[in-house]
């Protein structure tokens, strides 16, 4: 196991470095002008070729590529990672600010998921061909056929109408505020849950269907256990790793911040944010955030893979 897990960790080395290139030279590809993102057209017009090489020389873009990403490595090995070019806040205090807003999010999307999707999965694998099993099939494809962002904009709406909602400028944070914030987040909380709730019944369904066909279900049954025993002692942990596997997946993806959920709510968290800097091609902002949700899914990825051994006792690394 120690080994094991040296290993994973020696190979997150030149995964990252990996990503870091490819980030950086992403990046460097993307139209725009950093100095009409910050003057306007006219006021960057106006710049003689001097001051041009000034500015772009104090904001570290007049230095070669190689230069650029050398000190951006320096950067994140010190933990300091830039600040926006627009607004002058580090990416630091953007993360801490919006951070907490968009962990919310991920949680309730997560618990609904699996409050909702992980039972729809079970009763639908363990009544098959009946009405619940359509039922069942039928909502689950339904949420994850359906974009989330159009379910964001029809739940905005309806609050709108219904309930004179206004969207947050400002993120309200669960210690200062305990109501505020729960109004803020549990709309997007929701809407992303229901949406991975489809893709956790779908897959507890398959899974344990798969299982319950196993030889060491129906020798258990044979014994004479009760089939509620047989299914959570014996079924129920061997099903449940596909599961997790793909809810890493969704959470990677939720820390991450979803940005069409987000936007549509107008809920100020680390999804807003990244549409905001790729629209002002604020660079650091958005190259440091893209590192920072690559960093989650390969900690997220490295703690589920960890996971299946104390889930699997027949699982074991060598």
């Amino acid at each position: 196991m120690q080994r094991y897990l040296a290993r994973r960790i020696l190979l997150v080395i030149p995964t990252v470095l990996g990503v870091t290139i490819i980030i950086f030279i992403a990046m460097r590809l993307l139209p725009g002008d950093p100095l009409v993102a910050m003057f306007g057209l006219e006021g960057a017009r106006r710049f003689t070729p001097e001051q041009r090489a000034s500015m772009e020389q104090a904001l570290g873009l007049g230095d070669s590529l190689v230069v650029q990403y050398g000190k951006w490595l320096r950067d994140i090995g010190v933990g300091e990672f830039g600040k926006s070019l627009l607004r002058g806040d580090s990416v630091t205090q953007f993360v801490l600010r919006r951070g907490p807003i968009t962990l919310e999010i991920a949680v309730i999307a997560m618990f609904i998921s699996w409050a909702v999707g992980f039972p729809v999965g079970i009763i639908s694998a363990l009544k098959p061909n009946t009405w619940m099993d359509f039922a069942s099939r039928f909502f689950s494809i339904l949420f994850v056929a359906i974009p989330g962002f159009w379910l964001g904009l029809v739940v905005v709406l309806v609050l709108i109408l219904w309930f004179n909602y206004k969207a947050p400028i400002l993120p309200v944070y669960l210690w200062k505020s305990p109501w505020e914030n729960i109004q803020m987040v549990i709309g997007p909380g929701l809407v992303m849950g229901l949406g991975f709730a489809g893709f956790v019944a779908r897959m507890a369904r398959s899974s344990l269907l798969e299982v319950i066909r196993e030889d060491y279900v129906r020798t258990a049954r044979a014994k004479g256990l009760r089939e509620q025993l047989v299914i959570v002692r014996h079924a129920l942990p061997n099903a449940i790793l596909p599961v997790i596997t793909w809810s890493s997946l969704f959470l990677g993806v939720a820390l991450g911040g979803s940005v069409a959920i987000e936007k549509a709510f107008g809920v100020p968290g680390l999804g807003v944010t990244m549409v905001d800097a790729i629209l002002d091609r604020d660079l650091p902002v958005v190259q440091n955030l893209v590192f920072l949700y690559t960093t989650i899914f390969i900690v997220v990825n490295l703690v589920t893979d960890m996971s299946y051994a104390w889930l699997d006792p027949r699982i074991r690394y060598e």
